[in-house]
């Protein structure tokens, strides 16, 4: 007899076990597998964060309300915690072609309800111009916003309706688009399952993370009907084979945390591509590249490992492979003497932003105007670690025929390419790099491992040498260098002011490559890391408002002084 007890309660344990780790929602049956792309909004993880009536009841929410036209939709928005909408669950948001137009895409909602009476009860409130009809066993109505819904007791189905031009002029006709309303809704409640997106294993993956926010884009759909209208023309009659987008897709799930906002993001490629896959993401960025660039008011930074070898795969595949050698045929090089030439290692960066105020005189009807303007500074610099010298050689050989010119410094192997009567770039080479920037400081001070000993800010230590491609901006670094008192308004001033209090920095890394898919993580810092980011963001939202109110009442207060004076 113990021995079943101890059955049972290891069942039922595993059975609350199960019941409680993450489950897709069940209304996302409804979504076609052909949709081109889907958006999800997890109000059950978001009111975790925040609670509904914190949001309805702020100053924000108010001032959207005052907003709009249209009393319904005020009211809509007012009552929408008593709608019998349910509040603690997932909401989607699908694209897909329309058949009721040829070439355009249809937006459908999926809105999971808790009480469906209570649904029917704030329709008729809200929009009593509404019609209710019934078909089978659901209800339906055309809504004043121009969405056409329909409901059973557990699920409300959203339709954008297409207008004639006809309708606008007359806002009390029934629109064109209604006709066919019923038979579209009759399609969007009956997917099969084989033509579900929960067919997808992609989209369940996403789907079984709970994010936030989630996007599921079907890269195999949107290509192959880009694809179909008329993309060979523009082309010139170059086809690409649908091997390159089969079963593609690309998602990214979106979570609000104390003091971040993270993304994950996963693009999948075709199975018959794994191989070029595994060549671009196993190799990660040249340590002794990043250490060699300059980490003094660095501004951005973006690096990759690009694997020439899966370059030369991915043009064989796509069929451009000997077009391009044809191309570079004509300069006595090929892909390969290109392609050999580099490592495959990159980087790109900005040092020294600033903006700042510059007093500009012009000629205006023979006289001398005197005016300010703001005008942008930074130093850019662009890093390329090299393979084969005798092949980089080639391509500096065809680009001295072209007319780069050397450079009149004593040094070697150094170009400078004239902007204006002021600035260059400055191309420098020696047997591991060649780097090109708008300050020849930087450039030389990069190949003579002058800034090697400098310390890189944290996530670009630990971010840029461990994956195959990185990227870092430097919000507070960027707008330092950025005076409020620059700007031509008190609005402008106060956007300066407030984004200079909300985020830190951003940072993407990622492109290792597993399961068939290349992996990122996105990190985008807030300056204020003892509240949840959406706390900072509604707190932003509301302060600019407020910078855009006082900007509005100014104008129409300099208008009636202006009409009073006439």
């Amino acid at each position: 007899m113990r021995r079943y007890t101890r059955s049972i309660i290891l069942f039922s344990a595993t059975a609350m076990l199960l019941s409680a780790c993450s489950k897709m929602p069940d209304h996302a049956k409804y979504i076609p597998k052909d949709a081109i792309a889907v958006a999800g909004l997890n109000l059950k993880s978001l009111g975790k964060k925040i609670a509904w009536n914190v949001i309805t009841g702020s100053k924000l929410f108010k001032e959207m309300q005052a907003r709009i036209p249209q009393k319904g939709a005020k009211d809509a928005m007012n009552d929408i915690q008593n709608s019998g909408i349910d509040l603690y669950n997932t909401f989607y948001v699908y694209v897909k072609s329309d058949t009721r137009s040829k070439g355009s895409s249809r937006i459908t909602g999926l809105v999971p309800l808790s009480d469906a009476g209570q649904w029917e009860a704030y329709v008729k409130k809200v929009f009593p111009a509404a019609t209710i009809t019934q078909h089978g066993d659901r209800k339906e109505a055309s809504l004043s916003s121009g969405m056409y819904v329909a409901w059973n007791k557990n699920l409300m189905i959203m339709i954008n309706v297409l207008n004639s031009p006809d309708d606008y002029d007359a806002p009390t006709a029934q629109p064109a688009g209604l006709v066919d309303m019923s038979a579209e809704m009759d399609n969007a409640f009956t997917i099969q399952k084989d033509n579900s997106v929960t067919a997808d294993k992609h989209f369940n993956t996403l789907a079984m993370e709970e994010h936030d926010i989630s996007f599921w884009l079907n890269y195999d759909q949107l290509m192959s009907q880009y694809m179909t209208s008329s993309m060979a023309q523009r082309m010139n009659g170059v086809s690409l084979s649908n091997t390159l987008w089969k079963n593609a897709a690309f998602t990214v799930g979106f979570d609000f945390v104390k003091g971040r906002i993270t993304g994950d993001m996963k693009y999948y490629i075709p199975e018959g591509l794994k191989a070029m896959g595994t060549e671009f993401g196993t190799t990660n960025v040249d340590k002794d590249m990043i250490a060699r660039l300059p980490s003094q008011n660095m501004d951005m930074l973006m690096a990759a490992h690009i694997s020439p070898k899966g370059v030369k795969a991915a043009l064989d595949t796509m069929g451009l492979l000997g077009l391009a050698n044809a191309g570079l045929s004509t300069q006595g090089l090929d892909v390969d003497h290109v392609l050999d030439a580099f490592t495959g290692d990159m980087a790109i960066q900005m040092n020294d932003f600033g903006l700042h105020v510059v007093t500009v005189k012009d000629s205006f009807m023979g006289q001398t105007v005197v005016h300010q303007n703001q005008k942008p500074s930074m130093s850019m610099s662009y890093a390329i670690k090299i393979n084969k010298k005798e092949d980089f050689q080639k391509l500096i050989d065809v680009a001295q025929q072209n007319g780069l010119m050397a450079m009149t410094l004593p040094i070697t192997n150094g170009y400078a390419v004239p902007l204006d009567d002021k600035d260059s770039i400055y191309i420098l080479i020696n047997d591991q790099y060649v780097v090109a920037s708008n300050k020849y400081p930087y450039a030389s001070g990069f190949l003579g491992n002058a800034y090697t000993g400098q310390k890189l800010p944290e996530p670009i230590s630990s971010q840029f040498t461990g994956n195959p491609s990185a990227f870092y901006f430097d919000i507070q670094g960027m707008l330092k260098n950025i005076d409020p008192n620059i700007s031509h308004s008190a609005y402008d001033s106060a956007v300066i002011v407030n984004s200079k209090k909300l985020l830190n920095n951003i940072s993407l890394s990622g492109g290792g490559f597993k399961d068939n898919s290349f992996s990122y993580h996105l990190d985008i810092n807030f300056m204020n890391t003892e509240e949840n980011s959406i706390i900072d963001i509604m707190d932003y939202a509301m302060k600019i408002n407020d910078a855009r109110q006082a900007k509005d009442s100014l104008e129409r207060a300099a208008l009636k002084a202006a009409n009073f004076s006439f």
